[in-house]
């Protein structure tokens, strides 16, 4: 009978990680553990006993059989190290906001750039949990696009652009503190329906305050509600609030189960970033993310696994704990 291992802490600083993960023996042995928290069992002879073996990434069973700690995970087939991948994802995980391929690159002294691009990629394929809890409670919702100006495309007309579904979930308390807005308490001062209303009241009186939760991104080929409902249902619990501007493709959430609050937009779209704000501002922090720390270099393919990036960082700014 297989005996469940000691759990193992994670690095809570630079130092405790090199302390830790700085051989490839280190290296194996943690992914021995993650990987088999209850004791091995060998896949093929149902073996109890095995033994990471660093040097090939493999364990051997008591019978000799080997299975690759690296199967099943993305540094399947790679050819980089142990130590190298570890690395690779703590400085993914930890580095505020992000690092560069090139960046990348030069601190794990990788030869090539396109090996370095590739790992990066495949670091933030993985960083979205299969099974992650569904927004909830209140959501806003409107769809942008990532790419240059095109001259002669308006409205949804996405031209060689990529076209992005964008849900940020609202955040509300009562603020009875009687302090001024903060780093997380920003206040909004909207003229509109209570549901987007901030009311002025006097130092020391409690306060409605609000502020962006979780996020949500895919790029999507169209903004048809054939396309944008299930992708909504499949992110968003039923019997939430859901705010959206007035394109047709979200027409028919109440036969879903939402409750849908309209908000009529504008020819220049001033009035749907005023009444959907937390959803625009994430769209400009977004885009400035992607100018300043990569440049502005992303392709169309490979744009989902930096929203997945984006939206693990985003999720995680007020973590104190490890992200590694």
């Amino acid at each position: 009978m297989t005996q469940p291992l000691p759990k193992i802490d994670s690095p809570r600083s630079l130092l405790d990680f090199v302390r830790m993960f700085s051989t490839n023996e280190a290296c194996a042995e943690y992914l021995f553990r993650v990987r088999y928290p209850n004791g091995f069992v060998c896949p093929k002879c149902s073996s109890n006993k095995g033994w990471p073996i660093a040097l090939r990434s493999i364990v051997e069973c008591s019978n000799g059989h080997q299975v690759s700690l690296k199967s099943g995970t993305v540094m399947h087939r790679s050819r980089q190290d142990l130590t190298t991948w570890f690395f690779a994802a703590y400085l993914m995980s930890t580095l505020t906001p992000g690092i560069s391929a090139l960046q990348f690159q030069k601190q794990l002294g990788i030869k090539r750039y396109e090996t370095a691009f590739n790992m990066l990629h495949k670091l933030r394929s993985a960083l979205v949990a299969p099974g992650r809890e569904k927004l909830k409670s209140e959501v806003e919702i409107d769809e942008c696009y990532i790419g240059g100006p095109e001259e002669g495309r308006t409205g949804r007309s996405k031209g060689e652009k990529s076209l992005v579904a964008v849900a940020v979930e609202i955040v509300r308390w009562i603020d009875t503190s009687g302090r001024k807005s903060g780093r997380h308490t920003t206040q909004y001062d909207l003229e509109g329906p209570p549901e987007h209303q901030e009311r002025s009241q006097a130092d020391g009186d409690p306060v409605s305050r609000w502020r962006a939760g979780r996020v949500r991104m895919a790029v999507i080929p169209d903004a048809s509600s054939d396309t944008l409902q299930p992708w909504i249902e499949s992110i968003i619990a039923k019997g939430a609030k859901i705010h959206t501007d007035g394109w047709n493709g979200y027409n028919g959430l109440e036969n879903r189960g939402y409750c849908h609050i309209l908000t009529l937009q504008s020819h220049n779209g001033h009035k749907t970033g005023k009444w959907l704000p937390l959803v625009h501002l994430l769209v400009s922090n977004l885009k400035r993310w992607l100018t300043g720390t990569h440049k502005g270099a992303v392709r169309s393919k490979h744009l989902q696994a930096y929203l997945n990036e984006y939206t693990f960082r985003f999720n995680r700014r007020f973590w104190r704990g490890p992200a590694f």
